[in-house]
């Protein structure tokens, strides 16, 4: 019996166990090497981009530049939808939401950890922050042991807020998911959970000076004299 497919299997298998974390029950992880497998081994099979795109790609375009010009689209057409599901309610932006979500999903939180948890800088969290504060739908407390820092928790007017907003924001999600079928949808989520959890240190972690030394230190996988073929 020819056991080279077994073989296969057992060796990515134990690539995905290098990949991924652990999931709580076999039936999730189960789920979970479905959705690495599908993604690891399908660029082979998948459908030229042509058959989808709405204007033809440029001959200097890479599968890499593509991923980030969609993403920042994806991201604009997101806040267009979000305007429109936010409005009558205090909430101005995506981000307004999204910082009200973090609070209550994960607080209390200083204003650091909820500006990191959001991908902002510094300048652009702390305006939310402060808007948020002035609309009374967050308030600070002391730390219980630092007191040079103070934590953010959502008021019950924030509360009130966001939880009228989880419906139409709901449909905005599912409005993003455009005519992504199921099944493309759990695997495009795995792949942007991937890019995330790649990222993430690399945002959370102190800022190299130069761009040459980020791609030192970070994505050494990037050649120094990269250019597109």
């Amino acid at each position: 019996m020819d056991y080279s497919l077994v073989k296969q299997l057992v060796e990515l298998a134990e690539e995905f166990h290098r990949d991924a974390s652990p999931a709580a029950d076999s039936a999730a992880e189960l789920a979970a090497f479905s959705r690495w497998l599908q993604a690891r081994t399908g660029t082979a099979d998948a459908p030229q981009r042509q058959t989808v795109e709405r204007e033809p790609s440029h001959p200097m375009e890479t599968a890499a530049s593509v991923i980030g010009k969609f993403v920042t689209f994806m991201y604009r057409y997101l806040r267009t939808y979000s305007r429109l599901a936010l409005l009558n309610t205090p909430l101005i932006t995506y981000d307004d939401f999204s910082y009200l979500a973090a609070v209550y999903g994960r607080g209390p939180l200083s204003k650091s950890e909820l500006i990191t948890r959001n991908i902002h800088e510094k300048p652009t969290g702390s305006e939310i922050i402060r808007r948020l504060l002035a609309a009374g739908l967050i308030q600070e407390a002391p730390h219980a042991t630092d007191r040079r820092r103070k934590l953010l928790s959502l008021t019950p007017a924030g509360q009130q807020v966001l939880f009228e907003a989880f419906a139409n924001m709901s449909q905005v999600a599912a409005m993003a998911a455009g005519n992504l079928t199921a099944a493309e949808q759990e695997q495009l989520a795995y792949l942007l959970t991937k890019l995330d959890a790649f990222h993430f240190p690399v945002f959370a972690a102190a800022r190299p000076a130069s761009l040459e030394e980020m791609r030192q230190k970070y994505f050494p996988h990037v050649p120094a004299d990269w250019r597109p073929e």
